[in-house]
């Protein structure tokens, strides 16, 4: 037998060797926390920008204009993993995570003449159930037999649902126009995750784990039913329902110059002027396109392992 053969050889042998299973394991729970934080996207930038919508409604009629819209910031806090090993320290991962948050505002203005006054109130709540399939491969470090390195990687799929609440109010004079908006939006983000991580066993059956987790994942194609309903002081009440997109645009009003960001719910996509369902006192719009969640993040987690 050749000398390059008998070492080849011996290569996997002791690849088999460092490479067995971690301490007999046949299967392991893990709970861990997540500091994963996510606030950009087209959520955050339409937030922001109608925020500037008002105050420049403000500036414009010289009232009094008191708060604002708060950012929605949203990510898995903890997290259940169920690790079942394979062969040679390859195993499969199924994780799933939960996160819920909601935020929003309102504004009050007065206009400068005390004749006419708006609040606007405003809720946002994103509910998501992350769920990740994938492989990880654990080695022990030969300087602590306790401690090993892992790394995984594999798909993340998210499922999301967002809830728009909205209550406008218009008075002039004695006259008062109340709308509220209730849009419910569902969909799917299916993207990829990366891990690297230390896993130290306390006892036989119980590991520390710090780990680092990069995801990259995009959600967009949110549609969902709908309820708008108009109080006006002259031709009653004026329901309309039905099933919404969710799309983003940039828009100009007829009192600025300036295009403001929005994130909204339509029928269909808001290009024709003289549709019904075209943005009130817009007179252009730019840059439509499905409303876009960006769920990707940099986390690091803490957690505790059972193994069994």
């Amino acid at each position: 037998m050749s000398k390059s053969r008998i070492n080849f050889i011996l290569w996997i042998a002791v690849f088999l060797v460092v490479s067995s299973p971690l301490a007999g394991e046949k299967v392991s729970l893990k709970i861990s926390y997540n500091t994963a934080s996510v606030s950009k996207g087209d959520m955050n930038t339409w937030i922001d920008s109608y925020n500037t919508f008002w105050k420049d409604w403000q500036a414009v009629n010289n009232g009094q204009l008191n708060g604002q819209i708060d950012p929605l910031n949203y990510g898995s806090k903890y997290e259940v993993e169920l690790r079942i090993p394979i062969i040679f320290g390859l195993a499969l991962n199924l994780s799933g995570s939960h996160f819920n948050n909601a935020s929003g505002g309102a504004f009050d203005f007065v206009h400068e003449t005390q004749n006419q006054s708006e609040t606007d109130s405003i809720e946002n709540e994103i509910k998501g159930y992350p769920i990740k399939i994938g492989f990880s491969y654990s080695q022990s470090l030969p300087f602590l037999k306790n401690l090993y390195i892992f790394a995984g990687v594999g798909r993340h799929i998210t499922f999301l649902k967002y809830r728009y609440l909205q209550d406008y109010t218009l008075r002039i004079g004695e006259h008062s126009y109340n709308l509220k908006n209730d849009y419910t939006y569902n969909s799917e983000a299916l993207g990829v995750y990366a891990s690297l991580g230390l896993e130290y066993d306390l006892i036989k059956h119980i590991a520390i784990v710090i780990e680092a987790e990069k995801v990259w994942s995009k959600a967009d194609g949110f549609k969902g039913p709908y309820e708008s309903v108009l109080i006006d002081p002259f031709e009653g009440t004026q329901t309309k329902q039905g099933k919404a997109s969710l799309y983003f645009y940039e828009n100009k009003q007829w009192w600025s110059n300036t295009y403001y960001s929005s994130l909204s719910g339509h029928n269909k996509r808001p290009e024709d002027p003289e549709d019904e369902d075209y943005p009130v006192g817009a007179v252009d719009i730019t840059n439509i396109r499905q409303g876009e969640f960006d769920l990707s993040s940099l986390s690091f987690k803490i957690g505790i392992r059972f193994k069994f």
